[in-house]
């Protein structure tokens, strides 16, 4: 048994007006058009919707499921049909953006929310990437966008990029950590006997990088800044961290700066995309990720 949309779509009506001719008024129909739509349905359901009585109209028990279920379907059918025409018309069903790990995200958090009102349509997909692993993304094209993109790989027709900040990186350690009793700017040798604590490449493709270690130092591998933080303030190992993650810790004391010879130089970072027709979605998102407001947002604190 077929039941179409514009049964559904008669049935839902009948029962709101509670009777035929309203309904007719409203659909621009007969009343006796709508009477044998009702009918012929009833009939191949084998069960009555409605109760008669008089010209007036009152659901059954089974009525009132079927006008919950049908108005549902109703619903998501015109939703359907709305969502192929944007989509025919190249509005997108998907966006994935790639940040680095070391960025902030509450920029993104305001943009999601507006990004919704524009484009209730398309999902937003984010992934969080280490190192190298933001450019990878890009390249085999598991993201549309990346934000903080360190260092500046590749600049084609088909990729384009933009810097958007710098981060420095300070050897940060705990203030009681043994080399923190060193009066003199740290040498190798002083601190290859501590683990390096570092946070893995996520590159499937590239080549994974190494963000910091000593020939011969032991490595220690955390999730996330969080862990690799928290690692830094128990003294489990050492290490260089972003100063815009770590100020806050080195302001209250709880993590002490120390000068070492072999020092991590400052890293650009880079808005990278796909140079593709234009896209809305696409367009809109690169648009507010090229204002320099939302830029320096990304270098804030965020623990």
């Amino acid at each position: 048994m077929l039941i179409t949309s514009q049964a559904l779509n008669v049935i839902v009506t009948t029962a709101r007006c509670g009777s035929f001719a309203a309904a007719a008024q409203e659909l621009h129909k007969v009343p006796t058009a709508l009477s044998y739509t009702v009918h012929k349905l009833e009939s191949d359901l084998g069960l009555r919707l409605f109760e008669r009585c008089g010209k007036q109209l009152k659901l059954t028990e089974a009525g009132h499921y079927f006008i919950n279920k049908g108005q549902l379907i109703l619903a998501e059918l015109e939703e359907l049909h709305q969502a192929t025409q944007r989509i025919s018309s190249g509005a997108e069903t998907r966006l994935s953006l790639s940040l680095n790990n070391i960025v902030s995200l509450k920029p993104i958090y305001s943009l999601l929310k507006e990004s919704e009102q524009h484009f209730p349509h398309t999902e937003i997909h984010l992934e969080i990437d280490v190192h190298d692993g933001v450019w990878d993304a890009l390249f085999d094209k598991r993201a549309d966008i990346a934000i903080g993109a360190p260092n500046q790989i590749m600049q084609n027709e088909e990729v384009c990029s933009e810097k958007i900040g710098t981060v420095e990186w300070v050897f940060a350690i705990s203030p009681d950590h043994p080399l923190c009793a060193f009066h003199r700017p740290l040498k190798a040798d002083d601190v290859r006997r501590y683990p390096a604590i570092s946070i893995r490449d996520t590159s499937l493709r590239l080549e994974p990088k190494i963000a910091w270690q000593l020939r011969g130092q032991k490595a220690l591998i955390a999730p996330d800044y969080a862990s690799k933080i928290r690692m830094h303030l128990d003294g489990l190992g050492v290490g260089f961290l972003p100063r815009h993650i770590c100020q806050n810790y080195v302001d209250d004391g709880r993590l002490t700066l120390m000068t070492i010879e072999e020092s991590k130089q400052p890293t650009p970072l880079y808005l990278a995309w796909h140079s593709a027709p234009p896209r809305p979605c696409f367009s809109w998102w690169l648009r507010q990720l090229q204002q320099p407001e939302i830029q320096r947002e990304f270098m804030q604190p965020f623990y």
